[in-house]
């Protein structure tokens, strides 16, 4: 398989996770992580509703850029998503392969993510490929022997993990 081939399919999973996660954001419960501010719009200019201390539970219901519109009691607001973090419950782990845990989305550990907040459904329903970006990234691939190299510069060393073999139970 080729460096292109597996990128563009690594580029269509990033993109359904991302479009998963846009739908299902005004689902989730959600705390807040570190005290902040309701506000009234999604804006940092915008009038203090109140102040909700680290904990405070809060129900999601829609997503602007950086901004969760969230139900916190009786007052509805908005709240920078890098103040919250998601309390959904999750079923725990039905095998003891934890890399299965990736795929079934069954786990009963924190799970972080990265470059998902901050995208409103319209904006990923209008994404538009972007070539010269994906060049830009290319200039920074390395080959296999480079990586060795520089895993072993690290004192760092390989970790054999199973095929995953769907969950079995």
């Amino acid at each position: 398989m080729s460096y292109h081939t597996r990128s563009r399919g690594w580029r269509w999973l990033v993109f359904a996770a991302l479009l998963a996660w846009g739908l299902l954001a005004g689902a989730q419960t959600h705390e807040v992580s570190t005290a902040t501010q309701l506000r009234a719009t999604p804006s940092l200019n915008s009038l203090v509703l109140q102040q909700l201390p680290a904990g405070t539970p809060l129900q999601g219901v829609q997503t602007q850029g950086g901004w969760l519109k969230v139900q916190a009691g009786e007052q509805q607001g908005w709240v920078r998503l890098t103040h919250v973090r998601t309390t959904t419950a999750r079923a725990p782990a039905a095998s003891a392969n934890p890399l299965a845990s990736l795929f079934t989305g069954a786990s009963n550990q924190p799970t972080a993510t990265t470059g998902t907040r901050g995208l409103t459904q319209e904006e990923l329903a209008s994404a538009q490929p972007a070539p010269q970006e994906v060049r830009r990234l290319e200039q920074h691939a390395v080959s296999a022997r480079e990586a060795q190299q520089f895993a072993r510069s690290g004192k760092l060393a390989a970790t054999a993990i199973a095929d995953y073999d769907g969950g079995a139970q």
